[in-house]
């Protein structure tokens, strides 16, 4: 799993203390799987960008909640 800075992601850097790291998971979009498998190491990097926060979805799952109680 490959993942890069959040910082400044919209939507990701609201999942850690303000003091960590904000990271996140490397999401290559499908029309990029070519390319991306077939890039010279040299340029492999250039896939290792954060995916726009509008095509993310985020909720709040319940069990999660609970568990914070015990």
């Amino acid at each position: 799993m490959l993942t890069i800075n959040a910082d400044g992601h919209d939507l990701m850097h609201q999942f850690h203390k303000p003091t960590d790291e904000k990271r996140m998971v490397v999401i290559v979009p499908p029309d990029d799987y070519g390319p991306w498998l077939h890039a010279r190491p040299a340029h492999s990097m250039d896939f290792m960008r954060p995916y726009p926060a509008q095509q993310l979805r985020a909720s709040v799952d319940a069990a999660a909640q609970q568990a914070l109680l015990f």
